[in-house]
Formats: structure tokens, sequence, C-alpha cells
């Protein structure tokens, strides 16, 4: 298999950890003076970037060549905390089942 250098990107994504207020419900029964010391959660992601805009942030974890999965939006007003981790690019080789058969 030629290096990356030599062979065309086909896409590159920027990998974040994002922190972000989740909604939490419950459904078992407590008293209304407990109800009230309820909180939202902080969640955490970590995946790869693949769209954002004024209004979210569009996050995958797994990819197979032009198809994602795994997908995470989140609001934008939700997060809290993010951090750029690195970076990947792929290759169409990359994505090819004889580049790594036996």
């Amino acid at each position: 298999m030629a290096t990356k250098n030599k062979l065309e990107i086909i896409n590159k994504f920027d990998k974040y950890q994002v922190w972000w207020i989740d909604h939490i419900s419950h459904n078992q029964w407590k008293s209304m003076s407990e109800a009230k010391k309820d909180r939202p959660a902080i969640a955490f992601t970590e995946g790869y970037l693949l769209s954002k805009d004024k209004h979210c942030h569009n996050f995958f974890m797994s990819i197979s060549e032009d198809e994602i999965g795994e997908e995470m939006i989140i609001y934008n007003k939700n997060i809290v905390k993010i951090k750029k981790v690195g970076s990947i690019e792929f290759t169409k080789e990359d994505f090819e089942f004889d580049t790594y058969k036996d």
C-alpha cells in the first residue's frame, strides 16, 4: 500500500471531545422537595465533526467511505466545553477490502 501522501485524500475530519448539557427525566415517584434538587446532566461525546452551523454541531463516530454511523447532533447552546484532539485523513484505498485482506 502506498503512503497517504501519494494517494488522493477523499476526506479529512477533525476529532473533538465535547461536554454538553443533557436533559434528564425520571420515571420513579419522589417527593416534590427531592425533585426540586434535580439538575440536568453533563454528557461527554468524542467524535469527528461532520458539520456545524449557528444552531448545532454534527458529529459521527464511524465511517465507511461515504456513509457515517453513530451520529450525534448537539445544539450549540448545550455545549459547555469543546476541545479539538486531532484529525484524520482518508483515502479511497482506506475503504477497499483488498487493501487489508490476507
